[in-house]
């Protein structure tokens, strides 16, 4: 592995990681670490999602004019602590899209295999229904102060161990890092154009130049920074333009990303044991029906491969990933579906394929949503914008297969007894407390170790009342 040659190729590419205050130079003048875990994902379902699809099942409630309704689920029970959808008109509840056609994925049998590993968290009061707020609020724990990212926090803290390359991969919504580590715009699944600059696309054999004409660009890029560097008058300048000429000259400097890029998809086969078997039939098929395409299953996870093959390589500790559509302010029931369906199956793709690249047993995963639906549908059909959200959680030391706070048959948050989190008071008992991003975030803080970051002073989360003891 060229890890020191990767520094050098993702410093051209605009990708570099680096310490606070270290320049680029600097960097890849050291030798390259890399870091064995733990990793930090937080995926983001982007525009506000209705989590009484998928975590927080809920039948319309009763009366004429009823303050919560449904009109997909027809009934909803308990897997493994977790209130989920479990029937509709036609039967079984599945999550699908094209209009209702394909089954891509099964709340139900989620949180009976894989997602068992996840702990919910229900009734979470964002105390907002803005979106930049509500992305903020569960990005770092604080609505009004624009603190960084949880998982930036957790990269530079890493930083603090380890140099690497791209401790921080932003592929989200809210990418804030108050300076504690660089950031990387991730291109996602494009790391293969990265790789061959020349190509159209990253899967083609011949290059859109001639080797002759590529290598007479290197050559004048060359020259262009030795033309730059003997006019730089500041020594800062001089060296990260130094570093910039030895790494267009190194040979090898492409090793590790084209290793990272080609080495091809996963096999549908891999992942099918952990599948729902109500959803392999659509999953299983080859993209657009072409032969020995990747199947729809693994399709639907390559954006975020590339960010767990950089954990697993070592050369990244946390990332970003968010996921748009969830905004169904008309035709909510077919809208919501098709995005959630989606983002539930990346969701499973992240835990079966962080299991099989040998990494699941040291990746946090946090999942949420800029707020939730309300109660009941407007004229368009679909549902505004309401406060009470969901978030999930799994890692290393957590607990899952359970569900912590409620809310109640008109879907508004519940408060949680204090000295008991576990124990759900009716409303109108104000001696409890609603739970609160800030309190999540307090949470994953003491859980990574980021209290007791050299930095975290500078960062605090909204003054409460009381701690809750969320994740034990």
């Amino acid at each position: 592995m060229y890890r020191r040659d990767f520094a050098k190729l993702t410093g051209l590419a605009g990708l570099s990681v680096f310490l606070p205050g270290t320049i680029a130079s600097q960097a890849v003048a050291q030798d390259q670490q890399t870091w064995g875990g733990p990793y930090f994902l937080h995926m983001h379902a982007a525009g506000g999602w209705d989590p009484t699809i998928f975590c927080d099942g809920k039948l319309t409630a009763p009366g004429t004019t009823p303050d919560y309704e449904n009109r997909v689920v027809t009934e909803a029970g308990l897997v493994n602590g977790v209130p989920v959808p479990l029937a509709d008109a036609n039967g079984k509840f599945l999550l699908k899209v094209n209009q209702g056609a394909n089954a891509i994925e099964d709340p139900a049998h989620f949180f009976g295999n894989v997602g068992s590993r996840m702990l919910v968290l229900n009734g979470i009061d964002t105390q907002t229904n803005n979106h930049e707020t509500g992305v903020q609020g569960l990005a770092c724990g604080h609505n009004d102060v624009e603190l960084p990212a949880i998982a930036a926090l957790f990269s530079g803290a890493v930083m603090q161990q380890k140099n690497l390359p791209l401790a921080f991969l932003a592929h989200g919504q809210y990418n804030r890092t108050g300076d504690v580590v660089g950031v990387s715009r991730f291109p996602g699944d494009k790391v293969g154009l990265l790789a061959d600059p020349f190509k159209a696309a990253s899967g083609d054999e011949k290059g859109m130049l001639s080797e002759v004409a590529q290598r007479r660009i290197a050559e004048i890029r060359t020259q262009r920074l030795v033309q730059l560097q003997a006019q730089a008058s500041l020594p800062r300048n001089k060296r990260t333009l130094a570093a910039m000429i030895d790494a267009a000259k190194g040979g090898g400097t492409l090793t590790l990303l084209k290793e990272l890029a080609n080495q091809g998809p996963p096999d549908f086969s891999a992942f099918e044991a952990g599948l729902s078997p109500e959803t392999i039939p659509y999953l299983s098929q080859p993209i657009n029906g072409q032969a020995n395409a990747a199947s729809r299953f693994v399709d639907l996870g390559r954006p975020l491969e590339v960010l767990l093959r950089c954990f697993k390589y070592g050369v990244s500790a946390g990332a970003t990933f968010a996921q748009g559509g969830f905004d169904t302010h008309d035709n909510h029931d077919i809208n919501q579906q098709n995005a959630m369906a989606v983002f539930v199956a990346r969701l499973r793709y992240v835990l079966l394929r962080a299991d099989q690249l040998g990494i699941g047993d040291k990746l946090y995963v946090l999942v949420t949503s800029d707020f939730g639906r309300t109660p009941r549908y407007n004229t368009g059909n679909g549902r505004d914008h309401w406060n009470v959200t969901s978030a999930l959680l799994s890692g290393p030391g957590i607990a899952g297969g359970r569900a912590i706070g409620k809310t109640d048959a008109g879907f508004k948050a519940m408060r949680v007894a204090k000295g008991n989190i576990n124990e759900t008071l009716e409303q109108g008992d104000t001696s409890g407390a609603r739970i609160h991003p800030a309190h999540l975030h307090s949470e994953m803080r003491r859980v990574l170790s980021l209290d007791k970051a050299n930095f975290i002073g500078g960062f605090p989360l909204p003054a409460q009342e009381n701690a809750l003891p969320l994740l034990g």
